[in-house]
């Protein structure tokens, strides 16, 4: 009798359980995606942000007129777009927390994969040549300039990596040199340079290819160049 009464307790619980799972299986997956870029508003270009990943730059999606007490969080690209393709069809009003003079956000309707773009102004601007010699000497030129007089570029790190994601991250550069000056060029003298020497077979495995980018800072954020790739000898 005692056995049986047994059997019956684990039939019901098998039963509890299976009707649990199948309760979480019947939600319906996200139908809708959002992706898009913030674009400079002089230059309607995407404004170029840091390494997605944990020091990325967070975007926001609140779901509206719906109760939800979470946003849907995910890390923009370092060209400046974002991409979220596994999102439920609502109106969503969207956040960018990036290197920004003013607030970036808007609203969208998702409903399946949705193109929406954002504007900003970044805190300055960079532009950029890199250029490599024979002896494997990289010479990078820059300008970076202000977006305001009210914005004061205190520093401006000249970086190189042999990964494509590069930004001032100490994971996402093998060479950074901090200069004062706002303009100007600096050399990286790569053939006798040891994190060069150390991570070459990384390089010569990706091409002979390296990646150059620079950075400013001012007290309100950092913002970048885009990335110049460059083929070594």
């Amino acid at each position: 009798m005692k056995k049986i009464i047994n059997i019956s307790i684990i039939l019901l619980l098998v039963t509890f359980f299976v009707a649990c799972e199948n309760d979480i299986d019947n939600y319906g997956a996200p139908n809708g995606g959002i992706r898009g870029a913030v674009l400079d508003k002089e230059t309607n270009e995407p404004i170029p942000l840091p390494v997605q990943g944990g020091s990325g730059v967070i975007v926001n999606l609140f779901e509206q007129n719906t109760g939800a007490s979470k946003s849907v969080d995910f890390r923009a690209k370092q060209d400046g777009t974002y991409e979220n393709s596994q999102v439920f069809n609502a109106d969503y009003k969207v956040v960018v927390n990036g290197p920004f003079v003013e607030r970036c956000e808007g609203f969208v309707t998702i409903k399946g994969q949705t193109e929406f773009n954002l504007s900003a102004t970044p805190y300055s601007r960079i532009t950029m040549q890199a250029e490599v010699s024979a002896d494997n000497k990289v010479t990078v030129t820059y300008n970076a300039i202000p977006s305001s007089n009210a914005y004061q570029i205190s520093e401006v790190s000249v970086m190189w990596n042999f990964a494509p994601g590069v930004d001032v991250n100490t994971s996402n550069y093998a060479g950074k040199e901090n200069l004062t000056a706002t303009s100007g060029s600096h050399t990286f003298d790569l053939a006798n340079d040891s994190e060069f020497q150390k991570n070459h077979y990384k390089i010569v495995s990706n091409n002979n290819k390296i990646y150059v980018r620079v950075a400013a800072k001012t007290e309100n954020g950092v913002n970048y160049s885009t990335i110049a790739e460059l083929k070594v000898n």
